[in-house]
């Protein structure tokens, strides 16, 4: 059996992670991810779309995130020649799951682990979504937290000693694009100067400090300003800062805890991590400051008033791709156990994760049968504009699925004539406006509201079967 033993051994192996990966496959494909585009991944289509039409992002009312996912839009799109209108949800998440794809790709570059971890830490990342789906959001987020793991992962390896100071600009530039997606990075990066004061003070000469803040001024300045054509944003940046402030201390759109199940189960998650590492004692190294940094995130957004489980992903994404491979490298047991510990988190977050108001999935069919409704309404109206008044409520991400129309939001000129007319539900009593027939539209879970078409159209099917 002597020399049979380590075939077999390497077979089992085999079929335990390809079972391993089935589970998971399964659990992502019975997510409950969205097919239709968030409210969220609406407005930054359209800030997108604006900014590739010429409209200056300061000018832009939707600029409360910075243009760097706008601007990696544009650039993917004039690659494939897709115009913004054009573009499906499949095209808008293909751009931060390129990001993603480089956060999965971060275990396989940790010098101190051995490969089956590192290899093992990526497949986990990449087929169990990191417990999440938000690498798959037309959201900055993804492009944050690619730019924030790799600044953290260069700034541990270059400021090491086997690297020259200057390698550190590296580290920077992955700075540099966080601080164009979001104000928060700012915070993220003050959490990591404490962590490397803390764990790693031996790393912050000045010459290398210096050296990663050139590197982040050049990318941050850089897409913050679009490439240097709109200065002005960097004053937006500025008013984006002021106003996060607001946000976090509850004074202004501030989104409050309705489901605690994915904060108790990542605070959990971060609390076992840091049993580990207590149990396995030593002195304080710089592989201990992503740990200290996704605790310190955790908290820092645990204290604030404002809660999404968006604002999870960093702290979990640093935790599976720099703090278990490191903490599961040891005897084998220790391995076993870390590994099994992150897959199990992993599929637990799967049942636990707050949807945030999901647009309903048949929203998808709407621009489809206001195309079909335009049609029969043009034969009856030779020569007749056609166009859509939405008045009242967000309105996101109705704009999304009606930009092949002519559309007027708010109160304007001809609205209440509109052919086809979309009102903010406020009571169960459909209007009754003379000339029109109502139907009813869900559009997410707080938002109804009543469609008004034109009855004066003898079409061939009522558009919008959900109504």
């Amino acid at each position: 059996m002597g020399r049979f033993t380590k075939p077999l051994l390497v077979g089992l192996a085999a079929i335990g992670v390809l079972g391993w990966v089935g589970v998971l496959l399964a659990c992502q494909a019975g997510s409950d991810h969205p097919s239709a585009l968030h409210a969220d991944e609406a407005v930054q289509w359209s800030l997108a779309k604006d900014l590739a039409a010429g409209v200056p992002y300061s000018d832009n009312q939707d600029k409360f995130h910075g243009p760097a996912l706008a601007v990696g839009t544009k650039a993917v799109f004039a690659l494939r020649a897709l115009k913004f209108d054009d573009a499906r949800e499949v095209d808008l998440g293909l751009i931060p799951f390129l990001f993603y794809l480089l956060v999965c790709a971060t275990p396989l570059f940790l010098r101190e682990v051995s490969w089956p971890t590192r290899f093992l830490a990526s497949v986990l990342l990449l087929v169990g979504s990191a417990g999440c789906y938000f690498g798959h959001y037309f959201i900055q987020e993804p492009l944050l937290v690619a730019g924030f793991i790799w600044g953290v992962l260069l700034w541990i390896q270059s400021a090491g000693g086997e690297r020259p100071a200057w390698w550190t600009i590296f580290s920077g530039v992955a700075f540099g694009l966080t601080l164009a997606c979001k104000v928060t990075a700012a915070a993220y990066l003050g959490i990591l100067l404490l962590a490397l004061l803390g764990f790693a003070r031996e790393t912050l000469s000045w010459r290398r400090v210096g050296w990663a803040t050139l590197g982040a001024i050049v990318v941050w300045v850089s897409l913050q300003t679009v490439l240097f054509t709109d200065w002005e944003g960097m004053i937006a940046w500025g008013h984006q800062l002021w106003r996060s402030f607001a946000v976090a201390s509850g004074n202004e759109d501030t989104l409050v805890l309705t489901n605690p199940g994915y904060w108790w189960t990542v605070g959990l998650w971060l609390a076992a991590l840091v049993g580990i590492r207590l149990v396995r004692g030593g002195p304080r190294s710089a592989e201990d400051v992503p740990l200290a940094l996704a605790v310190g995130c955790f908290l820092f957004h645990l204290a604030l008033p404002y809660k999404t489980p968006w604002l999870l992903f960093l702290p979990v994404c640093l935790s599976l791709t720099m703090v278990w491979p490191v903490l599961a490298e040891g005897r084998v047991w220790t391995w076993v156990a870390g590994f099994l510990g992150a897959t199990v988190f992993v599929l637990s977050s799967h049942h636990v994760l707050e949807e945030h108001t999901p647009t309903v999935s048949h929203i998808r069919q709407l621009p489809r049968d206001l195309a079909s409704y335009r049609s029969d309404w043009q034969l009856a109206h030779p020569g007749k504009p056609f166009y859509v008044a939405v008045q009242g409520g967000h309105y996101w991400p109705l704009p999304y699925y009606l930009r092949g129309l002519q559309v007027g939001y708010g109160e304007f000129a001809g609205s209440d004539q509109a052919p086809v007319r979309f009102l903010l539900q406020t009571d169960l009593s459909p209007p009754a406006v003379p000339g029109y027939e109502t139907f009813t539209l869900k559009l997410r879970e707080s938002e109804l509201y009543w469609v008004l078409l034109d009855s004066s159209v003898e079409y061939k099917a009522k558009p919008c079967h959900a109504f």
